[in-house]
């Protein structure tokens, strides 16, 4: 049996965070006909409009819109010519729209579109969106920009990184609709099994590196690197809508064999037209085609029109004088043919009306589905992911039915799989939760208080605890930089007036048994008649409202270095000090809780570290800006001072899926999910936005990853208890997973994660949820995979 191209996709598009208005738009089509797979593909396209809200958003919507229904009713299957007919006639419909609306004059849109076919893709462009192939470490940018800087690298005038800050580098020299024609590039690629595409808008692909894409794109399964992606470029200052599509290739198939075909002309007599062999390579010497490499090829459709290429054939190949018998012989067979041809035609339209034009057969696809959903009852307590698998197929073969028409026996025999459907695609979720000890939130336990300002202006950053005779107490440190206490009156926090510490709190930490807090404070002077900065590490007690204060010595400041993060266990509080000129180079200190002065010689760490959490014995966990989770094991002095090693999970974290039993509906598409084969130790990877916490259950030390990329905290103990232990010449550091609570709604953005040092079982996060509210979400980690 021949093998098949398979594919997992996804794709993503997000304002911002400058824009008020997301004008990019995206679409991919995967037929489910194997007849169309082979000879059409898959098609895939991004657009990013301009012309202000309105005007962009339209012309990205119809640029999608029009290629993905005009090229799979192109009767060509030579891809680049259907393609470039569908991007023509896109172009086409934006300008007519323009044309008729004074308001929406000079609109248009960037448009990158990919058709995978066999075991080849496609890939056409106009203006500055992209496509990427990644091919193990190495990333290609297939498509090339049409941009004003981009023409000036060419020409050797700007350098690349001269490009990235040009003041004209938004400035693109080709768009869809805003001229009544456009030249379209055409490259193309052979696709290997593992290779991964990713096609987007200049709002992803100018910021973020092509080793970040790689890194991300080969890390995550596409539904989770497609969030990567997004949230990356979002911390980079998000200015411009992101949109992405990721696209593995879990298997190629083969590409249809060429076949002899007359000269086409692409996209009808008022457009240009080229002559396509037997295939692709065979154009190399076509005018217009240029080649970076044996595989890929840009074509520049600009030959001759129609009619013109008709005289060329009509002088190439005059008619000869024929004896009279013969002549009216050819006659007769030609007419006979011509006969024949008609008859033909008219079978095959027949042929389409009653079979294509009827839809697909209602018993066929009611019967299939009905299989595939009583399978799935089968197999939600062995293997809830195939039950997802199985449900989605039949959700799919379903939604095929749309627009059909049907007896009564049939719109009941529906109605009753499309109930079935739903009711075991929601056991199936609570089966696959509780399989892999994933829970899903809101829970009945689950607190969920907003926040609320009032009169003050700033926003909660992060959360932190102390204790008081049993009681919890929480307080936010705010993006202004001010230690705020938290009141809770009828379900709601509100913001007191903050600590007046006559400084900026850089960073807060709780001790392990909540009994204090630790704060790094900087304060502004004079010296010498110029401002100035120093530092001070402060501790706090509950009910008090004046700090402990003593100053950081000045030494470990002189080198640019500031303190950044703080972590404290036991009587040991750890402070980085790190610069962001040299982000890859920092130092750990140790200070004494009681004399907040330095207990050890500071302990220089080549990373940049993101967070930090500290264990019993002086163990510590860093999130370093590559995303990885390392332990160290501080003891400085030494003659060779202790290095981070990684830190490994048990086995691989099945991922979490983004809807509850309690949200799915029969609308909602049945999530489906690909668990690792491996199961030996892996190391532990989360998003550079996630944050690093710990605390005490059952006497046992936890380490918590709060990652909003993925929406989830994450609970770890190490493996036989106890400390998670770890030396200088370790390999690496072996944890287990506890616990994993994940909620898209709830978690749209976590800010951090704070165990409560009096219950052992109680984990406070502050997050934002999808209405854009700020939140203090109280969970019980006590058990974990089910949800009262």
């Amino acid at each position: 049996m021949a093998k098949q191209l398979r594919l997992d996709v996804a794709q993503l598009t997000d304002v911002g965070r400058k824009r008020e208005h997301n004008e990019d738009n995206m679409a991919y089509v995967i037929p489910k006909d194997p007849q169309v797979m082979a000879t059409k593909g898959s098609l895939f396209i991004v657009a990013d409009g301009m012309g202000g809200h309105a005007a962009g958003e339209v012309a990205s919507e119809i640029a999608v819109d029009t290629v993905s229904t005009a090229y799979y009713q192109d009767d060509s299957d030579e891809v680049p010519v259907a393609l470039v007919r569908a991007i023509k006639r896109a172009n086409a419909a934006i300008h007519q729209r323009a044309a008729e609306n004074m308001l929406r004059s000079g609109m248009g849109t960037t448009c990158v579109a990919a058709v995978l076919r066999g075991n080849m893709a496609y890939i056409a462009n106009v203006g500055d969106s992209r496509a990427y192939l990644i091919r193990g470490k190495t990333v290609k940018q297939i498509s090339q920009d049409h941009s004003w800087v981009a023409e000036q690298v060419r020409a050797g005038l700007l350098t690349e990184d001269q490009a990235r800050t040009h003041a004209q580098r938004n400035v693109i020299t080709r768009s869809l609709g805003t001229q009544p024609d456009v030249e379209i590039d055409i490259f193309t690629e052979p696709l290997q099994e593992g290779d991964s595409l990713v096609l987007c808008t200049d709002g992803l692909s100018g910021l973020i590196t092509e080793d970040e894409l790689q890194e991300i794109v080969n890390r995550f399964v596409p539904q989770e690197s497609v969030y990567h992606l997004v949230e990356r470029a979002n911390e980079n200052g998000g200015p411009d809508n992101i949109t992405a599509i990721v696209i593995r290739v879990n298997e190629v198939g083969v590409e249809p064999p060429p076949r002899q075909r007359r000269p086409v002309a692409v996209g009808g007599p008022e457009e240009d037209t080229a002559i396509l062999g037997t295939s692709l390579a065979s154009s190399t010497g076509q005018a217009g085609a240029r080649y970076g490499n044996g595989h890929s090829g840009t074509f520049s459709f600009s030959a001759r029109s129609a009619p013109a290429l008709a005289d060329a054939a009509a002088v190439a190949a005059p008619a000869l004088p024929l004896p009279k018998r013969r002549r009216r012989g050819r006659i007769f067979f030609l007419n006979v043919a011509l006969l024949m041809v008609v008859l033909l035609a008219l079978v095959i339209g027949a042929v389409y009306y009653l079979v294509l034009r009827q839809g697909p057969d209602p018993d066929q696809v009611l019967a299939q589905a009905t299989t595939l959903v009583n399978r799935a009852a089968g197999e939600l307590s062995a293997d809830p992911v195939r039950a997802l698998q199985d449900l989605a197929s039949a959700q799919q073969s379903l939604r095929s039915l749309q627009g059909v028409t049907l007896s009564e026996a049939q719109r009941t025999q529906l109605a009753n799989l499309q109930r079935s459907l739903t009711s075991r695609a929601q056991a199936a979720l609570v089966a696959y939760n509780k399989r892999f000890g994933i829970t899903s939130l809101p829970c009945s336990s689950t607190g969920v208080s907003p926040i609320n300002t009032g009169s003050i202006t700033t926003r909660a950053r992060s959360l932190t605890i102390l204790q008081q005779k049993g009681k919890t107490l929480l307080y936010a440190l705010g993006e202004d930089s001010q230690l705020y206490p938290l009141m809770q009156v009828n379900h709601q926090y509100s913001l007191q007036n903050h600590l007046n510490l006559d400084g900026n709190v850089l960073g807060v930490a709780s001790a392990n048994d909540g009994s204090q807090l630790y704060l790094v404070i900087a304060r502004t002077g004079q010296s010498q008649g110029a401002a100035s900065v120093s530092y001070e590490l402060a501790t706090l007690q509950a009910g008090q409202t004046k700090a402990k204060t003593a100053p950081i010595d000045t030494a470990l400041t002189s080198n640019g270095q500031v303190p950044s993060l703080i972590a404290a266990w036991d009587s040991d509080v750890y402070v980085v000090f790190s610069s962001k000129q040299a982000p890859n180079s920092a130092q750990i200190v140790d200070f004494d809780r009681t004399k907040l002065t330095a207990k050890q010689a500071p302990l220089p760490i080549s990373a940049n570290v993101v967070s930090l959490a500290a264990f019993p014995n002086n163990q510590l966990f860093l999130l370093l800006g590559d995303g990885s989770v390392q332990s160290l094991q501080y003891t400085s002095g030494k003659a060779q001072e202790p290095v981070p090693v990684p830190v490994q999970v048990q086995r691989p974290i099945p991922s979490a899926l983004p809807v509850s039993h309690q949200s799915f509906t029969a609308a909602t598409p049945v999530p489906t999910v690909t668990v690792p084969a491996q199961q030996g130790p892996v190391p532990l990877l989360a998003s550079n936005k996630a944050t690093l916490s710990s605390g005490l259950v059952n006497h046992i030390p936890h380490l918590y990853v709060a990652d909003s990329a993925t929406h989830r905290v994450l609970a770890f103990a190490p493996l036989g208890g106890g400390s998670a232990g770890g030396t200088s010449d370790s390999n690496s550091i072996l944890v287990q997973l506890t616990g994993q609570y994940s909620s898209p709604g709830l978690f749209a953005s976590l800010r951090n994660a704070q165990p409560d040092p009096a219950s052992g079982t109680l984990l406070y996060t502050l997050a934002q949820n999808t209405a854009s509210l700020l939140n203090v979400v109280s969970v019980d980690t006590s058990s974990s995979g089910s949800c009262a």
